[in-house]
């Protein structure tokens, strides 16, 4: 029997409600609203404020990002004089529209700029000693790498013998030991970056870009032309922040949301293409370039090669770009059936294993499993599940079997840290906190497995026990589905370090209750008179307890599917207090 999601206490933020009430007066905002803001440290209307109008004049400047004075002295006389810049990037969605952004800007300065770009299957990750030697072959002079390098000694190393100078940009967690020997070395998670460790490898690109174009400037390398628009490469921005799960505040909150305003522009061709055939129009959210544009330029690196990703987002011929947003809509579609098959293979794994049923951190391997989509497969066992998952593929290597594979974490179980720790397993690996890549010996599965299993164990609850559900407000039914939609905007982008507001809806009468697509709950929901629809996605298993009076937990959602309106995605139901025994009413957690 496949495994149950786990049961998720429920906890509750302490209401301010002076503090809050005061904001909603300020700000003009519904009182929910305002103690969502109060819990996330904007309880001061100036700085609350500030965070509901992002403007991109409130960015910092380039000038605190590490490593900038050397890579401009490499990178400044380098394209005045003409010299040819290789760019060498990763194969997912950061480093694709990385790399896009880089060569972009790199042209718009009148330089000659190459690329390479790994092929997940032939080269794995990073900026490899091949990959060193292709660019060179190519032309290259100088090599940038964006969203990758900060591992990578061999690629580097290579790089120099070929009498390339090197700087490497990189998001990355810094490993242990001495840096690549590069001329420069940008990655924010350097103790000395004045810049938020939270920018994805896009983001580094970007303002490195942004110091490029200024110390160019400065050397005149201009003269009477205009200055590269770096607004315009916002929309590259936004999709790579967004596709890399990086947290949406400081610097990223600003240019994700500036920059889903320049992908509703349409003024790139392929990402304009894209659009068409994800089926987005109008007003664009973070959710529609999460899991409408980002999945479908993953899909190429995922299954097969990813320039045709990166060509697309190059492509200024809108007829050519149609045919490669098509192209990437089928690869989409047919990873989206591969992930689908290795995650019922892992469910029935798990169902039969009672050692994985215990397992504080799960790892499984299988031979045959497409390396590519393990992350997702990951990720969806992750959530299923409320553990921490690694996937790996069995393979055989030029030095014997190995294994290679993603893993996903939650907040509270730092991944790459666990990993590190068991560095002496592994023959290569990187990533964050909650998500990393690794390649081992298939010898040593078992002790990886052990390893991590320990390590969760320190810090994470038992099987069984999900992740809690914070919840942060209290309101009622007619007021949440009164509030404005210029609410939802101001509060938005949401994503990872900003989330979509979590609230209790207490004491409401199902009406109806159904299965839709076999796996979501929609229930008919009523309260002094007002009525709405909630729809819980994969809570199939809730339907026995969606009956009577129950309380709710749910994120009121402004959706732009099929026009624009307000949903309450639900999240989790329970029994209403007096209706049967059971938890405390909710106003008594939140003192309103």
């Amino acid at each position: 029997m496949v495994p149950l999601p786990p049961t998720r206490p429920w906890q509750f933020r302490p209401a301010t409600p002076r503090r809050a009430q005061a904001l909603a007066r300020e700000l003009k905002l519904p009182l929910w609203a305002a103690q969502v803001l109060c819990h996330r440290g904007l309880a001061a209307p100036d700085e609350a404020l500030a965070f509901l109008t992002p403007r991109i004049s409130a960015l910092p400047a380039p000038v605190g990002l590490a490593g900038l004075p050397e890579a401009l002295k490499v990178l400044v006389p380098a394209i005045m004089a003409g010299k040819t810049i290789g760019v060498a990037g990763d194969y997912d969605a950061d480093g694709i529209t990385a790399t896009a952004l880089m060569v972009d800007f790199l042209r718009q300065c009148g330089a000659p700029a190459v690329w390479d770009l790994p092929q997940r299957l032939r080269d794995g990750y990073g900026f490899s000693a091949e990959a060193a030697r292709r660019l060179a072959a190519a032309g290259a002079q100088v090599i940038v790498t964006v969203d990758c390098g900060i591992s990578d000694h061999a690629g580097v190393a290579e790089a120099r013998s070929l009498g390339l100078a090197v700087v490497v940009t990189d998001h990355h967690q810094v490993p242990p030991g001495a840096l690549p020997a590069a001329e420069a070395v940008i990655n924010p998670q350097l103790g000395a970056c004045a810049l938020s460790s939270h920018l994805a490898g896009v983001g580094v690109a970007f303002y490195l870009a942004a110091g490029l174009r200024a110390g160019l400037r400065e050397s005149g390398h201009f003269g009477g032309r205009s200055l590269p628009n770096l607004r315009q490469s916002l929309d590259l921005v936004a999709i790579g922040t967004l596709a890399d799960v990086s947290p949406l505040v400081q610097e990223n909150r600003i240019l994700v949301a500036e920059g889903i305003k320049v992908v509703a522009e349409g003024r790139r061709p392929g990402i304009k293409a894209l659009c068409q055939v994800a089926r987005l129009s109008g007003c664009l959210d973070a959710r529609d370039l999460s899991f409408g544009l980002a999945p479908r330029l993953n899909a190429a690196g995922r299954l097969d090669s990813p320039d045709q990703a990166l060509e697309l987002l190059l492509c200024e011929d809108p007829g050519r770009a149609g045919e490669l947003a098509r192209g990437l809509d089928k690869l989409n579609q047919a990873r989206r059936q591969v992930e689908i098959e290795i995650f019922e293979e892992a469910m029935l794994m798990i169902s039969s294993d009672q050692a994985l049923q215990q397992a504080r951190c799960l790892v499984l391997a299988a031979p045959g499993w497409h390396r590519g989509v393990l992350g997702i497969v990951a990720s969806r066992v992750m959530e299923r599940l409320g553990r921490p998952a690694v996937l790996l593929s069995l393979e055989e290597g030029p030095e014997g079997a190995r294994a290679v594979g993603s893993g996903r974490s939650l907040p509270g179980f730092h991944l790459h840290q666990a990993l590190c720790g068991l560095s002496h397993l592994l023959t290569h690996f990187g990533g964050h906190a909650l998500a990393a890549g690794l390649t081992l010996p298939a010898s040593a599965v078992a002790r990886l497995a052990q390893g991590l299993d320990r390590a969760a164990a320190e810090q994470l609850p038992p099987p069984g026990q999900g992740r809690p559900l914070t919840l942060e407000a209290e309101a009622g039914l007619g007021e949440v589905m009164a509030t404005d939609h210029e609410v939802f905007a101001r509060l938005a982008p949401f994503g990872p370090g900003h989330p979509e507001p979590l609230l209790a809806l207490t004491d409401l009468e199902v009406q109806t209750s159904r299965l839709v697509a076999e796996s979501h709950l929609k229930l008919d929901i009523r309260q002094n008179g007002s009525r709405a629809q909630a729809i819980g996605f994969r809570l199939a298993h809730l339907l026995p307890q969606a009956t009577g009076r129950v309380d709710l937990a749910c994120i009121p959602r402004l959706s732009t599917y099929g026009g624009r309106h307000l949903e309450l995605v639900l999240e989790d139901l329970r029994p209403a207090f007096g209706a049967q025994p059971g938890p405390q009413p909710l106003s008594s957690q939140f003192h309103y």
